[in-house]
């Protein structure tokens, strides 16, 4: 029996957060990728085959290789250089859509100047991480500015990790779905290529929750027209690879398109690791294992290989080391009642 819309947009959704809050939460940001599992058995394992960041040079050889065996979710200690969380925690990209999830279940639909002033509010309290955009939002928050006049002209996937909410909310219909991804983007981000990063990310995910297959999910891409015409070509770059086996793995190809969170890098890296990953842990530890920010494109892949593959994708060990998982997801069900 196929998996009907509602229900695999609940899967995604569900599945979504839980990327953000479970696997870019705990995995964070490394710099450099961590070895592959078969690096890790080998007997002569060293510092240089585990390609450690600085950050981590504190950790032993024996804990990386740990952490490599047995998949690099939950790695202990959490190793971001930027920021430090206890596992099981928000990143600060789940920090950012967090309340995003609470606004639209709560109020039933998103409205980007209430939006605006929560995420400013939340962002001002946050006593933690804040990357560019949110103190450019902070400061302009407090100097007494608005949306859209809170915006930072950063060209991260802010809007595109915000897609998986709106989609459950819009997926039915697509004109308003669009206009909602870009009144989104426009919180915390101004310019065409954030935009349409967000466009080709909502529209993903919308064609995947409606039983599209991903490989033609994606295809349909580069041909939208909704979507500007660098974002379909730094897409169809993406197939490209794949089809002519330009890069062995994931690790390459991030390496490649670029590991920090600028686009189309981002999004590139995003739509790669779909394209050649099995199923939604595959794909997530593929992410992890690439470094660079994980975090942002983990929720892309969290929510379109969840959507796509039905069922609970989650493991149950998962969704008990992350903190509020029940919480998110009785939100999640609110959106899509």
């Amino acid at each position: 029996m196929g998996i009907s819309s509602n229900g695999r947009l609940r899967r995604g959704l569900h599945l979504l957060i839980a990327s953000s809050l479970l696997l870019a939460l705990l995995a964070s940001f490394w710099p450099d990728p961590l070895t592959s599992k078969s690096d890790a058995l080998d007997a002569h394992l060293t510092e240089a085959t585990l390609h450690s960041s600085t950050s981590a040079m504190s950790l032993t050889t024996k804990q990386r290789a740990l952490a490599a065996v047995t998949g690099p979710e939950f790695y202990e200690p959490p190793s971001c250089p930027f920021y430090s969380h206890e596992s099981g925690a928000l990143s600060p990209y789940g920090a950012e859509i967090s309340p995003v999830l609470k606004d639209v279940a709560e109020r039933g639909e998103f409205v980007p100047e209430e939006y605006a002033m929560t995420s400013y509010r939340a962002a001002k309290a946050d006593k933690g991480y804040l990357n560019g955009a949110l103190k450019e939002m902070v400061a302009k928050g407090d100097a007494g500015k608005k949306y859209p006049e809170l915006a930072s002209p950063s060209k991260d996937l802010h809007g595109g990790i915000k897609a998986p909410i709106l989609v459950a909310r819009y997926f039915e219909d697509t004109p308003l779905l669009l206009q909602k991804t870009r009144e989104a983007v426009r919180v915390h981000e101004v310019g065409e290529v954030s935009e349409n990063a967000a466009v080709a990310t909502a529209l993903l995910i919308q064609q995947v929750v409606q039983g599209v297959s991903l490989t033609d999910a994606i295809s349909a891409l580069t041909s939208n027209e909704a979507i500007g015409a660098d974002t379909r070509a730094s897409i169809q770059q993406v197939i490209d690879a794949v089809k002519a086996k330009s890069f062995p793995d994931a690790t390459a190809a991030v390496a490649h398109f670029g590991k920090a969170c600028p686009l189309p890098g981002v999004l590139q890296g995003s739509v790669f690791v779909l394209l050649t990953s099995g199923g939604y842990v595959e794909a997530l530890r593929a992410n992890m294992l690439a470094g660079g920010d994980r975090c942002s494109r983990a929720i892309v892949i969290g929510a379109v290989t969840a959507a796509a593959q039905g069922g609970d994708a989650v493991p149950a060990g998962w969704k008990e080391k992350t903190e509020d998982y029940a919480q998110i997801q009785s939100l999640a069900e609110k959106i899509i009642q």
